[in-house]
């Protein structure tokens, strides 16, 4: 059995390296040498993985907390707003990972440009809720999205439509790697 799981481990990872030389080989002439280095260490984060035996995480180890370390909401005391809440604000950055797309919910696009209430999108709530902590507060905490080149340029478009609002918006996009599965154990 031992044997068995090492060669279906090679045949992964054999995998893996194929589908990230024919991932490079797409890459123009700019990213050439950024793709490389990412998948280099990919390739080695890969390899690590698949040496790693047994469970990620030992549940025996894992206990509930105290009783006395956990407080019932109805028990907590709302805690003062101090007076300096814009300076503290204004330390603050907001990022999200704007990277997934909605394909498994039946969606072409980023899944924060998916409709939830009346209409709006993830997108347009975490905007909303930015603007009224600025407005609320008169501070200045930015939105910044880790987009994926799947949704860099799509979210790229939509952003234009927040231009009139009290917020700034930043992007930059992830290391570009190929999904690992495993299906053994």
């Amino acid at each position: 059995m031992t044997e068995f799981q090492e060669k279906l481990r090679q045949q992964h990872e054999e995998s893996m390296c194929r589908e990230l030389d024919e991932l490079a080989a797409t890459a123009g002439d700019a990213h050439a040498q950024s793709c490389k280095k990412d998948f280099e260490g990919f390739k080695r984060l890969f390899h690590r993985f698949l040496q790693v035996k047994g469970p990620a995480v030992d549940w025996a180890k894992i206990s509930r907390p105290p009783e006395e370390a956990v407080v019932a909401y109805e028990e907590m005391v709302a805690a003062d707003v101090p007076a300096d809440v814009a300076a503290c604000l204004n330390k603050l950055a907001v990022v999200k990972l704007n990277g997934g797309l909605g394909t498994s919910m039946g969606c072409k696009g980023p899944k924060s440009l998916i409709s939830v209430r009346n209409e709006n999108t993830f997108l347009d709530l975490t905007v909303k809720q930015i603007e009224h902590l600025n407005k609320t507060y008169d501070a200045d905490v930015p939105l910044v999205l880790m987009n994926s080149f799947n949704t860099d340029q799509e979210t790229r478009k939509i952003l234009q439509k927040y231009k009139h609002h009290r917020l700034r918006i930043h992007t930059f996009n992830q290391s570009r790697s190929r999904r690992a599965h495993a299906t053994y154990k």
